[in-house]
């Protein structure tokens, strides 16, 4: 780690890190090793974070890095990098006022230039229409634990809302609960996830729990014990 990497990892909140600096063009993964990074390389992408990342993010567009909770950017300045802290970083998850429904991808994905993504959303899914949601100044939604494959949140709001949360949307397999009910994950903003919640404070939580895995967790076990019954079988008869 140099510096600034030191530096941040002070920080134990839960937020992205894009490192623009000569170092980290040199080596986009390189940042990745440390933080929860913006950049980086991986074979098997998200289509459209790819798309985002294009369109997007390697040019720096404040209103999509925000909306992605960047809260730090390693820059460079004289041969020394340094962090720089980005207050405008939306946070894990909000509250928006409005949700607007657009008619194809290539629309959403060209609103994001100019949107403001703390107020106001955007969506091309089919099961939702463009709405107004009253949001007051109490109103709060907090990530109280995170695992690669477990989102805790806990929401409080006097109104019925709508939420965005700074993570991709992902169809096969992620799951999401409020309170003990199963509810849809709706895709927002191009890549993020959004969801319906009723007012009151409410447990949210994301699992992700895809049934290929299941499957295959049901197939080896049955594997296993195919094989520890053949193998006292064949003990038996070794004895007999």
């Amino acid at each position: 780690p140099n510096a600034a990497d030191l530096e941040i990892m002070e920080d134990k909140g839960y937020f992205r890190v894009l490192d623009i600096s000569t170092e980290g063009s040199r080596a986009p993964a390189r940042g990745a090793y440390f933080h929860n990074s913006l950049s980086g390389y991986h074979a098997a992408k998200l289509k459209r974070f790819d798309e985002l990342y294009d369109f997007h993010i390697s040019k720096n567009n404040m209103n999509v890095l925000n909306m992605l909770n960047t809260k730090y950017f390693i820059a460079e300045e004289q041969g020394q990098v340094f962090p720089y802290v980005n207050e405008e970083a939306n946070g894990n998850a909000w509250f928006v006022s409005e949700l607007e429904k657009l008619d194809s991808a290539n629309a959403e994905i060209r609103a994001l230039d100019s949107l403001q993504t703390l107020i106001k959303a955007v969506t091309t899914v089919s099961e939702l229409s463009s709405k107004r949601f009253n949001v007051d100044s109490t109103a709060t939604i907090t990530l109280t634990a995170h695992q690669p494959n477990k989102l805790t949140y806990t929401s409080v709001n006097s109104n019925d809302g709508f939420a965005i949360f700074s993570e991709m949307f992902y169809g096969n397999g992620w799951i999401a609960t409020i309170g003990e009910n199963e509810v849809p994950i709706q895709r927002v903003n191009y890549t993020l996830r959004g969801l319906q919640i009723p007012a009151g404070t409410h447990n949210i939580i994301f699992k992700f729990e895809p049934q290929v895995v299941q499957t295959g967790s049901m197939i080896a076990l049955g594997s296993s014990v195919v094989f520890g019954l053949l193998l006292i079988a064949g003990i038996w008869l070794g004895f007999r």
